[in-house]
């Protein structure tokens, strides 16, 4: 029995490999990323490929029939959806792993390169603050620690801005947890369009907003707020 118990711990590895130290860590979530990349390119491929045989078949219907194609397209371009959002997950998991910023939604990918230049300015100039000129150090690490960006200073991007207004709602397909979380059939309001990029801003309430995959909401603008 002792032996049995042993090994559903041993198998109940946590998603995000944090049982593990953190150099194992970093190279067991690297591995995850570097894999979903190569699964999200085989279905790239596969889309690409039946986009072609689709159109083959839509100028000559007699070799194949055009929707059930599309239908498979779709699907495909659903699970890149989802791949992404997975890629994305591991992704801020190796961040904060690599003492970088979580990647958290899309503002933060855009801001990434900007970020990872503070944060080693950062790094440098407490490395020189602790260290004396015969080599010593002059302060504890706990300097280090107080100089490192928290998560509370991501969420500037919502602080700083003056609320947006609502443009719309949209009713969640499917649930999603990331800067906000949201459950299947919940009806919330649309304060930011998709700019392209595959994410749309929403609002619960004023204290409460992020970012959600456009594929995972239906989205009903308000025709007004859109025309101004």
């Amino acid at each position: 029995m002792t032996m049995q118990c042993f090994g559903f711990h041993q198998g109940a590895t946590p998603e995000d490999f944090s049982n593990l130290p953190p150099e194992q860590r970093r190279k067991k979530l690297q591995q995850k990323v570097d894999e979903l990349n190569k699964d999200i390119q085989k279905e790239i491929d596969q889309r690409d490929a039946l986009t072609k045989m689709k159109d083959v078949y839509t100028k000559n219907p007699q070799m194949g029939d055009a929707a059930s194609v599309g239908q498979k397209l779709a699907e495909i371009g659903h699970n890149i959806e989802k791949l992404r959002f997975e890629v994305q997950k591991f992704e801020g998991w190796l961040a904060e792993v690599e003492g970088r910023l979580p990647v958290r939604n899309d503002n933060s990918r855009r801001q990434s390169g900007l970020y990872e230049t503070q944060n080693t300015t950062t790094a440098n100039n407490c490395a020189q603050d602790r260290e004396s000129p015969d080599g010593s150090y002059t302060e504890d690490q706990s300097q280090e620690t107080e100089v490192k960006v928290t998560p509370t200073e991501f969420d500037d991007d919502f602080d700083d801005e003056e609320p947006l207004p609502t443009i719309g709602t949209c009713k969640a397909l499917y649930p999603f947890s990331g800067t906000i979380s949201v459950a299947e059939g919940e009806v919330l309001n649309v304060i930011e369009e998709d700019k392209g990029d595959g994410w749309t801003r929403i609002r619960r309430n004023e204290d409460e907003e992020g970012y959600v995959p456009t594929s995972y909401i239906e989205v009903y603008l308000d025709r007004n707020a859109k025309d101004s």
